[in-house]
């Protein structure tokens, strides 16, 4: 449990946030919802409020392939041919949920039209290795440029270098792999393919200050990360062994918004499906007032300038050592 004394007279609250009464929420594209109060929740006098998660549901219906991760270029030096493919519907709908095999058949149908039957360019899937090998009958590479840009490192195997950054076979003219010869023209990817799509889920607020820290140090508001267990198709739900409680500097609360995003701080999409998170408002008495500096030599030296001063008169007299004072005659 959060080490906070819950010692007012104040009762809890508990907000049960469900997506149907939310007063915006945005589907097909971002996770975005906000939700005002009739009644605004207000901060008693002389206290701090603690905010937690105590519980969470929301239908896995996550998208692994989004605009984040859905484009793929290619370079064929014999034609002088640049081209990207782009895993979208015809009516520029992007997110989507793909395994291998079908991004694999996605992608070489719209080869076979970049081709107009110049050259043979397909991937196939590895079972033995779970790896993507790309195959052609002319030399060929995977770029990426900002008019032929690639994206989708983690979905397909790139490799990436110690600091988690893409590795290049020519970092300046944007080439990511370049085709071997033997036995025939061929990239085979360096690592396995990630079509699981995101494995964590971060309930992040928009009007509220949660001092918590990502991977990288920076602080971006997520109160919890709700682990995504469950298969695709099926609900998560999500009720932490440990509860860890916040403390809130607003004094009224009319109204929150929240975003769900994934490990990438990307928006997820659940469509116009429902999610439900509860949130729980616990007060306590503001602790004692410590000073910043307790425990630094300019602290120690203020509190000994606060001694009082001994005087001559207070040496008058005997030392009792019993009573630790002077007995003055």
């Amino acid at each position: 449990m959060s080490g906070y004394s819950l010692d007012t007279p104040y009762s809890n609250q508990v907000i049960f946030m469900n997506s149907q009464n939310s007063v915006f929420k945005t589907i097909n594209g971002l996770g975005e919802y906000t939700y005002s109060f009739s009644t605004p929740i207000q901060l008693p006098n002389n206290c701090d409020m603690l905010i937690s998660v105590t519980d969470a549901q929301l239908p896995n219906v996550i998208p692994n392939i989004t605009s984040s991760n859905n484009q793929i270029s290619f370079y064929l030096p014999t034609f002088s041919k640049y081209f990207t493919i782009t895993i979208q519907d015809p009516n520029g709908d992007v997110d989507k949920v793909y395994n291998v095999t079908e991004w694999i058949a996605y992608v070489n149908a719209k080869i076979v039209i970049e081709a107009v039957s110049q050259f043979s360019l397909y991937a196939e899937y590895q079972t033995t290795n779970s790896k993507i090998r790309w195959l052609s009958n002319y030399p060929f590479q995977i770029i990426n440029t900002s008019s032929y840009p690639t994206t989708c490192f983690n979905l397909i195997g790139f490799s990436k270098n110690g600091d988690n950054s893409v590795v290049y076979h020519d970092e300046e003219n944007g080439i990511l792999l370049n085709s071997n010869v033997n036995p025939s023209y061929h990239i085979q990817m360096p690592s396995i393919v990630n079509f699981a799509g995101t494995r964590f889920i971060f309930v992040k607020f928009k009007n509220l200050s949660v001092n918590n820290l990502n991977s990288s140090g920076s602080t971006d508001n997520a109160i919890v990360r709700i682990p995504n267990n469950a298969p695709y198709g099926y609900y998560i739900f999500y009720r932490p062994n440990e509860v860890q409680r916040f403390i809130c500097r607003k004094r009224i609360i009319n109204s929150l918004s929240f975003r769900l995003t994934d490990t990438q701080d990307n928006d997820i999409n659940i469509w116009s499906s429902d999610a439900q998170i509860t949130l729980k408002i616990e007060y306590m008495y503001k602790p004692d007032m410590r000073s910043h500096e307790e425990g630094t030599i300019n602290y120690e030296l203020r509190k000994l300038g606060e001694i009082p001063k001994i005087t001559n008169k207070e040496f008058e007299g005997s030392y009792n050592p019993q009573t630790s004072s002077w007995m003055r005659e």
